[in-house]
């Protein structure tokens, strides 16, 4: 028998997920990551579940309250050292009891479990159906660090590394730190592009507090890397490092140089400081499931894929139907995606 306990020990957590073993984790899993919740003014729970004394299960729970509906919501969760859907079957009934209690309408997994037809028919089972949008990242890309850095560079294609030589024959600055001035830039230049490149309406950018918390909770784990040319900078991104996975998660660009576009140097030199803080993989998070162009995300999608990676796709967000006010929600969230051009990876 498994049961739900409160989980408040921070090293417990992080050594647990640590010493997992999972194929898949990321910063999402952090004990960092649920504080940064908290400084959003969101409600969370963190739980374990024990079996023999040997913790097997992690998992937090995000209380969502929207104004037309309420749910519960579990982002790349749970890891697990045991089967992951007997121990789902059996905590289900014990979390719909905290739901209803809670006047939820619905619980969302969006799990790091792989987009298989063998996973989603367990899903299916216990009477999950496939969300009407995605919360996080579910295409991913993923590069292999393992591999030293001149191999790295022999795998990107030749007319991509000219442009990484090209940028550094013409003296392109890289600058690596989090101060202030550094993270002023990394948000400006972020909601500027978004309102130059969002035409189509298909995202919004960070707000600037989502920003500045991402800072405050992950301050030791996060880079800021920017390419400047003539004193301007072209392009800059942030990643967020957790264990021995590095994650490329915000990014900006006003490329004046096209000939030697920045773009380049500095997404290797984000590749580079990964290595060097001895990360094993570089994920380059979100991407669209396809080399379809109509994809909302298929522009940063190609440039993503310049780098030698390999996919990685997570099964779908899952939704357990609680209250007939979810089909309210899943209306107005299948609204959400077809009017901003969204379609998932079919399992395999």
């Amino acid at each position: 028998m498994y049961k739900l306990q409160e989980i408040l020990n921070k090293n417990i957590w992080n050594n647990f997920i640590i010493n997992s073993n999972t194929e898949f984790y990321s910063f999402l899993q952090s004990w960092e990551w649920w504080e940064f919740q908290k400084l959003a003014w969101k409600k969370i729970i963190r739980y374990w579940i024990y079996r023999e004394k040997i913790l097997v299960w992690v998992f937090l729970l995000i209380k969502v309250k929207a104004k037309r509906w309420n749910y519960y919501f579990i982002p790349h969760w749970p890891i697990i050292k045991w089967n992951f859907f007997i121990i789902l079957n059996e905590v289900l009934n014990e979390l719909k009891t905290y739901a209803l209690l809670d006047n939820m309408s619905f619980i969302r997994l969006n799990s790091a479990v792989k987009n298989t037809i063998e996973n989603k028919n367990e899903f299916r089972k216990l009477k999950f159906i496939n969300a009407p949008m995605h919360e996080h990242a579910e295409d991913t890309n993923i590069l292999d660090l393992r591999l030293n850095e001149d191999e790295l560079l022999k795998n990107i294609k030749k007319k991509d590394r000219y442009y990484i030589n090209r940028a550094i024959k013409e003296w392109v600055e890289i600058r690596i730190d989090n101060k202030m001035d550094h993270i002023q830039i990394l948000i400006d230049m972020h909601h500027n592009h978004a309102n130059r490149t969002n035409w189509k309406k298909t995202y919004s950018a960070f707000s600037t507090n989502f920003i500045k918390n991402l800072y405050e909770v992950f301050w030791n784990n996060i880079s800021t890397i920017s390419a400047s040319y003539e004193w301007k900078v072209e392009s800059i991104l942030m990643t967020i490092k957790f264990w021995k996975t590095c994650v490329y998660y915000i990014a900006a660009s006003d490329i004046k140089h096209p000939k030697f576009s920045p773009n380049y140097l500095c997404q290797w030199e984000a590749i580079k400081k990964a290595k060097n803080d001895e990360c094993t993989s570089y994920n380059f998070w979100w991407v669209s499931p396809d080399n379809n162009p109509k994809h909302p995300i298929a522009w940063v999608t190609k440039f993503k894929r310049k780098f030698w990676w390999y996919d990685y796709s997570l099964l779908h967000a899952q939704d357990y139907i609680l209250s007939p006010k979810y089909w309210f929600s899943w209306i107005i969230e299948t609204s959400r995606r077809i009017h901003r051009w969204y379609y998932y990876k079919k399992p395999e």
